[in-house]
């Protein structure tokens, strides 16, 4: 076969390996947003707002967990910068009534007052629209208080008693001891011993494997949609295991997806390929072995030639072996210690514009971009940050960077676009493999103004 045929032919075959990561072209069952290992807890705090409520807030952030507070509204009165701050920062609200009363023994008149007054408030507040979950103080509940509710009703399986045992080690040692994968856990925001421990028991119940997220997540990944006039304990494995809710992308929709233009460009060219199940997973995190093979596809690296990549984690041979080396040999990336590349490890922002301002060859001139957070931006970054501010490759959204964001396979994707759109890209012709979906924790969010 002459040289025309094999070009024709590897031409043909890259066209028809692309064809195959269609929409849907290779699911048989099965997909990335499903997580069937995965083990849920939510944890829930009553009796809030109060004084601890800033340091269970930051123990939880800290930890990158989250957390559902049932609150009462007469202390929203008080505490309304707290109420504010856990709808800002991804909590879930929920309401615990207006005085905490003894819901079964209120006429239907109190017990209407005392769950809309306090949903209304937190609406003022917050700007987050009415349905919170309720949580009936003292577990006084019976048909006609879950009938007339208007919402789902919500308590418990694991008690962790710190009200009435007000003991932090305690409430690591029981609680950890009875956890269950699903359950929902009740604590109390009044309670200072609950603040000092919560990291204990955070730490130890991550440690165990547990994932830490809020009612309505804990829900949502088990396939249960809460009706009112109901009661729920917890969510067991039922067989339904959905990834978490910032991750998701119906993907059936993908043309609605802000970066829709980028991933048609990308996929066309093949820049970056779909998952085995014909997912493009916009939402899921980008890897730097992702990335470094969408620069390599789009830099015309040949992915064919047999290439050592210098790293013990990157098999030889292989077309990431080949885009690693020549990220590494044009100064675009550098391991991790160790003789390690970490393929697998997610890119912050930071790091995706140290990475463009490489593969640019920026000169460093740039001038400091306007970023409230510009101070949180690395030493090692700020240049590489400048750059792409002001050549557009990688701006900021609603006058923040975000350096320590986690980068997404459709950020990914926009930043491939416009790396094309700068300079005369070859096309490639090797015929891509499908990319591995990473394993993925905690609930990274899309960032749209990439």
């Amino acid at each position: 076969m002459g040289k025309m045929g094999s070009r024709i032919l590897g031409a043909a075959l890259a066209l028809a390996m692309c064809l195959g990561m269609a929409p849907g072209a290779l699911a048989s069952g099965g997909s990335a947003y499903d997580m069937g290992r995965q083990k849920l807890v939510a944890l829930t705090f009553d009796d809030g707002p109060g004084p601890y409520s800033d340091m269970i807030m930051d123990t939880l952030e800290a930890r990158g967990a989250k957390a559902t507070f049932f609150m009462n509204g007469y202390l929203i009165k008080r505490y309304p910068e707290a109420v504010k701050r856990m709808a800002r920062d991804g909590f879930e609200l929920g309401n615990h009534t207006w005085d905490h009363p003894f819901l079964a023994k209120c006429s239907a008149e109190k017990e209407r007052s005392e769950i809309d007054s306090t949903a209304a408030l937190i609406t003022k507040l917050t700007g987050v629209k009415g349905g919170f979950y309720l949580r009936p103080p003292y577990g006084s509940y019976n048909k006609a208080v879950i009938a007339a509710a208007g919402v789902p009703v919500i308590w418990c399986t694991v008690d962790s008693g710190d009200w009435k045992y007000d003991d932090s080690a305690r409430l690591t040692s029981y609680t950890s001891s009875v956890v269950k994968d699903g359950d929902i856990v009740i604590m109390h925001e009044s309670h200072k011993s609950t603040a000092l421990g919560l990291g204990r028991l955070v730490d130890k119940l991550q440690a165990m494997g547990y994932e830490l997220v809020t009612v309505q997540e804990l829900f949502q990944r088990r396939g249960i949609t809460p009706q009112a006039g109901r009661i729920y304990y917890s969510a067991p494995n039922k067989g339904v295991n959905r990834c978490a809710s910032s991750l998701y992308c119906d993907e059936s929709k993908l043309n609605e997806h802000w970066a829709y233009d980028a991933i048609s460009f990308v996929r066309e060219k093949c820049y970056m390929s779909d998952n085995k199940y014909g997912e493009f997973t916009p939402n899921f995190p980008l890897t730097r072995g992702m990335f470094v093979t969408a620069l390599g596809r789009l830099k015309g690296v040949d992915a064919g030639a047999a290439v050592s990549s210098g790293f013990s984690d990157v098999k030889d041979g292989t077309e990431l072996a080949a885009c690693t080396a020549w990220a590494r040999d044009s100064g675009i990336v550098t391991g991790v210690g160790g003789g390690s590349f970490a393929p697998d490890r997610t890119i912050t922002r930071q790091e995706l514009a140290c990475m463009l301002a490489r593969c640019e060859k920026a000169d460093g001139t740039a001038p400091a971009p306007d970023y409230s957070d510009y101070a949180q931006i690395a030493d090692w970054a700020k240049s590489a940050v400048a750059y792409c501010a002001s050549s557009g490759l990688l701006v900021g959204s609603s006058g923040a960077f975000q350096p320590r964001g986690t980068v997404t396979r459709a950020m990914g994707a926009e930043m491939i676009m416009r790396l094309a759109k700068l300079s005369a890209a070859p096309e490639i012709s090797p015929a891509p493999s499908p990319e591995t979906s990473p394993s993925v924790s905690g609930t990274p969010q899309p960032v749209p103004s990439a």
